[in-house]
């Protein structure tokens, strides 16, 4: 027990531990993110019906999808999947979270939705092409290290048609500026989110200011198993998520406040980006 607390209290390299991949297959879990994501109470998960509704709208103003082929990586249960088939664009969701794909597929099938989903890591599976329109949405971008950002970005290239775009969003600056470092300890931890039984959980929340980044660090111990979930996030100016793209041979099209095209400005907690290959 020395030892696991030792390096829970112990501060992390950036991105030098990657756990994404519990938080979304390990199956109490996943039911949990499930149910956060069809919430309309909570954003924690994705955003409000009405908020993903603006977004499909201003991208169909913007770039236009009807009879597009669009990919949407990272698509959850197919909250905006469903809403971009609606739009007109012929869509496939990519996701490693067997449990939201099961959701997404009876979604589509029950509403009639002709939507192709496909199970895999965009980081480390081989993905399909010839996409017109590739969505990277709701900070998935954020959660990711510098090197497989890049790699991710090289992938989404050779996805995409000449011409094709590359839309995604990720958090500004000024949302960093409202996170703080503290410790909690609390037993059954966010209301039994992390286990379905008795748990004490921990979570540390460290800053590196220098690298704009931020660690939620959680210790989940059960009566009969101890884990940890390393969640990362990579807070972005205007230039630097612009300069990423531009390395990856992306021309950037378009920078707002969100992908609802709110206005960028200096105060901006989050930034919308459509870029073209």
């Amino acid at each position: 027990m020395y030892t696991l607390l030792h390096e829970f209290t112990h501060r992390h390299a950036p991105f030098s531990r990657y756990t994404a991949r519990d938080l979304w297959t390990r199956p109490h879990i996943a039911q949990q993110m499930l149910t956060f994501h069809l919430d309309q109470g909570t954003d924690l998960a994705s955003r409000t019906t009405d908020r993903i509704h603006a977004i499909v709208d201003w991208l169909e103003r913007t770039i236009g999808l009807r009879g597009k082929r669009l990919c949407d990586l990272g698509c959850g249960p197919g909250l905006y999947a469903e809403q971009f088939a609606e739009q007109g664009a012929d869509v496939t969701g990519i996701d490693f979270s067997g449990h939201s794909l099961d959701h997404a597929e009876t979604s589509a099938s029950q509403s009639g939705k002709d939507i192709r989903y496909l199970h895999a890591d965009y980081l480390l599976d081989p993905l399909p092409g010839g996409f017109d329109i590739v969505t990277l949405i709701y900070y998935d971008y954020c959660a990711l290290s510098p090197q497989q950002r890049s790699s991710l970005l090289e992938k989404i290239r050779s996805m995409l048609n000449h011409g094709g775009y590359l839309v995604m969003d990720a958090m500004g600056i000024p949302s960093l500026a409202a996170r703080h470092e503290q410790t909690i300890i609390e037993r059954n931890l966010m209301d039994g989110f992390w286990a379905a039984g008795d748990y004490i959980g921990m979570q540390r929340t460290t800053l590196y200011p220098d690298e704009a980044v931020c660690l939620d660090h959680f210790l989940i111990i059960e009566p009969d198993q101890q884990w940890q979930i390393f969640n990362w996030l990579q807070y972005f100016t205007p230039e630097r998520l612009t300069e990423e793209c531009r390395e990856a041979g992306f021309t950037i099209e378009t920078l707002a406040g969100s992908l609802a095209g709110d206005q960028l400005d200096r105060k901006s907690t989050a930034l919308g980006i459509i870029a073209h290959r």
